[in-house]
């Protein structure tokens, strides 16, 4: 699955009160694993400083990673996602949502990231 536009997504999120709010003093990277896909977010003191497709294979390292396959990413972004794919705690726990790396960095930022899947969710279903 590829997202058409990373650009849409940064300034949305950067400009998104709940998730300026939930991600202030955030810094790191995310990966997230869409199938054969990857999109690489840096974020700095909250602020999403990029998102990078990265093409099939290609490495970069995250200190957190979020994979499942596409077809589970295309339900999550999904405009109104069926049961357990509305929040990505219930995906992990109920489909093939993994997340891996620094856990206990991630998690004071677990309801940004939510909140960045929400506004993916509404670019993705526009």
């Amino acid at each position: 699955m590829r997202l058409a536009n990373t650009e849409l997504i940064v300034a949305a999120a950067n400009s998104d009160g709940e998730f300026r709010l939930a991600a202030r003093l955030w810094n790191g990277s995310v990966r997230f694993n869409l199938g054969n896909n990857s999109l690489l977010m840096r974020i700095d003191e909250g602020h999403i400083e990029s998102i990078d497709q990265l093409e099939g294979s290609k490495i970069a390292s995250a200190d957190v990673t979020i994979s499942a396959p596409d077809s589970d990413w295309a339900e999550m972004l999904k405009r109104v996602p069926k049961p357990f794919f509305q929040d990505l705690m219930a995906a992990v726990s109920r489909e093939s949502f993994k997340i891996d790396g620094d856990l206990v960095g991630f998690y004071p930022y677990y309801r940004a990231t939510c909140r960045l899947i929400e506004i993916m969710r509404n670019i993705n279903a526009a």
